[in-house]
Order: structure tokens, then sequence, then C-alpha cells
């Protein structure tokens, strides 16, 4: 009886240091999760007042703590800030992973190093997020350019500008004695041509108090050319200073490059008059050029987002991540993974920083969660507990050898 009780110790104590070893050997394996051992003694049933027959590894239990987060600066390489999991499309199937460490294979797709698909919620036009999961495309076309269609323009004009009689000096580009100010800003046609809008302004004498300003505008190429010209609205303060009215619309045809005509809602909104110097406070421009894909970011809800040379951002994808109800259950696999099974539950897909999910941390992985200062400690006491139950045996055995000499 006792040879079998000592052996269970070997047993129990082999598995305890096979654990560690793992553990120890993982220390600095990205996303890993340490195993801890729960031991449970062995007693026949119905006896009593009996020695126990030893003991059995009761349960292999993973901890899910997180580990250190290691700065690393490549955008796609992710740490998962609370619970949470990588949902990863493999040959074999949907795995999921707290290793972050991302990249852009040569399909254009956000994977692993091994090749698994990182998987998530496709963009939308909505700004909505759902539907079937998919591999997260990162693509690196060009976005077209947009045309302008409303330009606003916020100034001041200055009282002490001289008005001009606008019948002896009529509004000429060339003669500057025919206008005060002028501003210049670039506007979009529909292929995302980039030409400059020159706008002049005129206080016209005997107009009233305060005198109204007259506006002009000439458009022009990236050579200088004149493209158009044209009259535009009629600026109108009240006594106070404030703008009256002040809007109207540019049309022009024809453009040179074979775009679309331009039509530009042109709004003074929030201009004044006043004593202080001519200045422009603010220009607001709906139209942009066409833009090169310059690279990528992950925001901490997942979205990945595009990055262009004309400065426009667009969401290519968000990332999605899994929960389960026992992630005890959950199957540890070879490369970082684990698989789902029914004691696990099935996977609750969703956005970072919803549903108890954490948030994601880009240029940054998370590490193994192994201390190894108490792996080590552990270490020897399962070695004590093994060299123990072994001496046991040994002793079990030269008792035996005795009594197999008695005459």
């Amino acid at each position: 009886m006792s040879l079998s009780t000592e052996l269970t110790g070997v047993q129990a104590a082999q598995t305890y240091i096979d654990t560690l070893s793992n553990n120890i050997a993982n220390v600095d394996t990205t996303g890993f999760k340490m195993s801890n051992v729960d031991f449970a003694s062995l007693y026949a049933n119905g006896t009593v007042n009996t020695p126990g027959e030893g003991v059995t590894v009761g349960s292999l239990a993973q901890s899910f703590t997180e580990g250190v987060v290691n700065q690393t600066g490549n955008p796609f390489d992710l740490t998962i800030n609370g619970n949470g999991f990588f949902e990863l499309q493999t040959s074999g199937g949907i795995v999921y992973s707290r290793d972050g460490s991302f990249q852009v294979d040569q399909n254009g797709n956000l994977a692993t190093a091994g090749g698994a698909l990182v998987l998530g919620y496709p963009p939308s036009s909505t700004g909505a997020t759902g539907g079937a999961l998919q591999p997260i495309q990162v693509s690196t076309a060009s976005v077209p350019g947009t045309a302008t269609s409303n330009l606003t323009v916020g100034l001041n004009l200055s009282t002490t500008d001289p008005q001009i009689d606008t019948t002896a000096t009529p509004f000429d580009p060339s003669n500057s004695a025919s206008y005060d100010e002028s501003t210049s800003t670039a506007v979009y046609d529909s292929l995302g041509t980039a030409d400059t809008l020159t706008t002049y302004y005129t206080a016209v004498s005997g107009s009233g108090s305060p005198p109204q300003w007259q506006t002009h505008w000439v458009l022009t190429d990236s050579s200088g050319n004149t493209i158009s010209s044209g009259a535009g609205p009629t600026l109108t303060f009240n006594s106070s200073g404030q703008l009256v009215s002040g809007s109207g619309t540019i049309s022009v045809s024809n453009l040179p490059d074979g775009a679309a005509p331009l039509n530009i809602n042109l709004d003074y909104s929030g201009s004044t008059l006043s004593n202080l110097a001519f200045a422009v406070n603010s220009v607001t421009n709906d139209g942009q050029g066409s833009g090169q894909f310059t690279g990528a970011t992950v925001a901490s809800n997942g979205q990945v987002i595009g990055q262009y040379s004309n400065g426009a951002t667009q969401v290519l994808g968000t990332i999605a991540l899994a929960s389960f109800a026992n992630p005890q259950g959950l199957v540890a696999m070879s490369g970082n993974v684990w698989a789902s099974s029914s004691t696990s539950g099935p996977p609750i897909s969703g956005i970072a920083g919803t549903g108890g999910l954490g948030q994601l941390q880009a240029g940054a992985i998370e590490g193994s969660n192994v201390d190894l200062t108490s792996q080590l400690v552990d270490l020897i006491v399962a070695q004590q507990a093994y060299q123990a139950n072994a001496q046991g045996i040994n002793v079990e055995q030269q008792d035996f050898q005795k009594l197999m000499t008695i005459q």
C-alpha cells in the first residue's frame, strides 16, 4: 500500500516540476499565461481511521492575469489592457490569443508572423460597427480628391482702410489702388487638383456708413494662369461691426484638367468690421486633394485608421476582441493561442472598450505573466517533494529485501 502511496507523490511532484519548467521556459514568451497545479488528497471510499492513499492532481489551472507591457514603437504591435482575446483565422479554424505582435502580410491583411489573419469588422459608410467577422485589410490605395463645395471665411476688415471710388477706379486685380485687401486660399476640383482662389476686398466710398465692401475673385492654376474671375458677394455691416449680409456662389466651368464644374458656396459668417488691422481669422474648406497612403494607426477601440498625404484619414476596419464565460476552459495550443471548448463556452465578440472588454494600446506588446523568482522557489519545493517520495520508495524497497532474507 505504501509503495503506491509514495508513487502518487512522485507522480504529482513530477507534474508540478513539468508545469513549473514550462512556465520558466516561457518567461519571455509574448502573451504567455502561466499555469498553476492544484493537488487533492486520495482516500479509499468507506474507510475510517486509515491513512490516505496519496495525492492526485486536482486541476491544472491557467492564470490569466496581465503580463508586463513592453513598448516597441511598432504601430501594429497591440496590447489588450483588460479582458479579451484577439480572434485569429488559421487554416485549422479560429483561435484566440493575447499576443498582439501583428504585421501586414503580402496580401495586405493584418496578420501574425505565422500567417494567422486578425479578424474584425469591415468599415462602414455610416460609421456603424457590426456584422460578420472578416480579416482586417490594410489597403494602401490612394484616396481620391473631393471638390470644394463650401468655403467659409472669417475675417476682420479694418475701418482704417481708405474708401475707394469704384466708378473712378474700377476693380482691376493688377491695380492695387482698386482694392484694399486680398486673401488667397486653395480650392479643389473633382479630380483633386488644387487651384488658388484669390479674393479682393474694396471699401466702397459713398455706399453708406459704415461702408459696404465689394468682393471680387480670381481663380488661377498652379502656374499662375487665370482660369476664371468674377464679382463676389457685397459685405454689409451694422454700426456694431457685425456682418449683416455676405454670401454668394462661385461657379467655374471648363476647368483645364477636365474636372466637373466648380460650384462653391462662399460664406463670410463670423466676419467683422473694426478699427483693428485686417486679418483672416478662419478658413473652412470641405474639399481636399488626392492623397497617397502614408501609414496606419490603431485606436484604443480597435479602429485601424489609414493616413494619407493630403491629411485625410479613413477607417479601414475595426479589430474584434472575444471574451469567454470561463477562460479556464480554453485549450492551450502551440503558438501562443487557445482554442475554445464546451467548458470555456462560445466566444462573445465585440469592440474594445465595450461589454467588459479591455482597450487596445498600440506600439506595445504584453509579456509573459510568469514571475521567475516565485517559480524558482516553487521548483525547489517540488524537487524536495519528489526526492522525499522517492526516498520513501527506497526505504520500502529495503524493507522488502530484508523480509525476503528471513528464513
